[in-house]
């Protein structure tokens, strides 16, 4: 806290300035944000009170002098964040302020939030205006990651800016994250922005920073992609989200198999990232959700061999055309149950420990690792999840009387949820007898060996196999 009216606070205020100024630092800012109201006796004598505009006029006043102390010393006052930092209406705050501050300093905005999905030229213009006589800098709060937000990366492209907003603005800052050289990702696409922001587009500025950054190892765009969403949407891991919905919508019926081939190859491209990130220090900051990668990608992986193990199978098949008609030859399976019984369970289990966690969110738990929000030393807190495949515990300032909390945006959690009830519904239908297989061949049934072999010939030049249990699994091929 600071005492505006008071000699003592200006000289120690000024005192520390003139060291750093000492050190080469030329331009300095103060910054007022999320600052309380005046209590202090010698402000509210001075400034005329405790309310927003008396705290506007010591803010002004502190600044006006500190720019002048600074001035003597060939040093320059750049800029000024207000308390009333957000948004786009005037509030009496801002109508104390402006006049009492020295024309023509300029004065931070962070958009119509303290995150915002889209920021306008017309919203700068509405701020503009409630600061007559002064520049607005946009404070733009991305990628930053810091406080409640510190369990997530944000490597995902700078979007929802307006193209002519640059124009109407003194300035254009960037908050990064606590990874320095992870924020370079998305400091990359803001430069590609500011560079010409009629031209900019997200997804062509976000490869190609991600190819400069990555030193030709792959391992940093596929993490990037499970780790992009942030305040400016909540979409993230969209790879792994279209497999996963690939599987829900085919599963029930006979067609599932190249949609759980299609999740196979997504886990199997994710679960080799880790180990093909950059080396040094984006690695080093990179790899808490590298690690966190590694184990969905391998119950990714287990998901996918609980789906097949569910299903009959069809194997050694052999299409021959000749004459007007196909010969088709194979051998079915029955689901494989020990593996089926092996990995269900604990899909189940986990299903049921993530529904919970959705319903209740351990925010508690969560704050109160994370410690003093408000001192140096937040701890990181891993074991409440990274957010890697997106959004599980995820609490957004969009102001700050608008707090969200976010959990239940993903990806990896829905698959979970997707295998342990399939698979609940699986083990609910099984009866003696119901691994009983019945092959067709364009409908027509097939006469099966012990070992579940056949040999049948149809009328065309294609056809369909379809083998099900008594229980209701399918699994179709057409061949050739």
């Amino acid at each position: 806290d600071v005492c505006y009216a008071c000699s003592a606070d200006f000289d120690a205020l000024t005192t520390k300035l003139a060291q750093v100024a000492g050190a080469g630092v030329r331009r300095f800012a103060l910054l007022f944000d999320d600052g309380g109201a005046l209590s202090a006796p010698e402000d509210v004598a001075r400034y005329g009170g405790k309310d927003a505009p008396a705290l506007a006029r010591a803010q002004a006043d502190l600044v006006n002098r500190v720019r002048r102390a600074l001035a003597t010393r060939h040093r320059r006052l750049v800029l000024m964040v207000p308390s009333d930092y957000l948004g786009t209406d005037c509030h009496p705050y801002h109508a104390a302020l402006a006049p009492a501050l020295r024309r023509g300093v300029p004065v931070a905005w962070t958009g119509p939030g303290v995150f915002a999905a889209t920021i306008t030229a017309a919203q700068a213009e509405a701020r503009a205006a409630c600061l007559p006589g002064h520049p607005v800098l946009l404070w733009d709060n991305y990628p930053v990651n810091d406080t409640v937000v510190s369990n997530t990366l944000h490597l995902g492209p700078l979007t929802g800016r307006d193209s002519a907003l640059p124009a109407l603005l003194d300035g254009y800052l960037l908050n990064p994250m606590t990874q320095a050289h992870a924020s370079l990702v998305a400091l990359g696409t803001a430069a590609s922005y500011l560079r010409n922001p009629r031209r900019y587009l997200p997804e062509r500025a976000w490869t190609r920073a991600l190819a400069e950054l990555s030193g030709g190892r792959t391992g940093l765009a596929v993490l990037a992609a499970q780790v992009r969403s942030s305040a400016l949407d909540l979409d993230d891991a969209r790879a792994l989200a279209e497999a996963v919905g690939a599987v829900a919508a085919t599963y029930d019926g006979a067609d599932w198999s190249p949609a759980v081939s299609g999740l196979a190859a997504e886990e199997t491209l994710e679960a080799s990232a880790p180990v093909n990130l950059p080396g040094s220090a984006i690695g080093d900051e990179l790899a808490p959700w590298a690690a966190e990668l590694a184990a969905h990608a391998a119950r990714g992986m287990d998901a996918v061999s609980l789906f097949a193990a569910m299903k009959p199978a069809l194997t050694a098949l052999d299409a021959t055309v000749a004459g007007g008609s196909v010969r088709i030859v194979g051998r079915a399976l029955a689901p494989d149950f020990g593996t089926a019984e092996r990995l269900g369970p604990g899909f189940a289990s986990e299903a049921t420990a993530v529904a919970a966690r959705i319903a209740a969110p351990p925010l508690g738990g969560y704050l109160g690792c994370l410690g003093d929000l408000l001192g140096a030393d937040i701890h990181f807190c891993p074991q409440f999840g990274l957010n890697v495949h997106g959004k599980a515990l995820y609490l957004v300032p969009y102001s700050p009387t608008n707090v969200t909390l976010i959990s239940d945006r993903n990806v990896h959690d829905r698959l979970v949820l997707l295998a342990g009830s399939i698979y609940a519904a699986w083990a609910a239908r099984q009866r003696p007898g119901g691994a009983a297989l019945t092959v067709t061949v364009n409908g027509t049934r097939a006469t099966l060996t012990p070992d579940g072999g056949f040999d049948v010939s149809v009328a065309g030049s294609r056809a369909t196999v379809l083998v099900s249990t008594a229980a209701g699994d399918a699994t179709a091929r057409t061949l050739p």
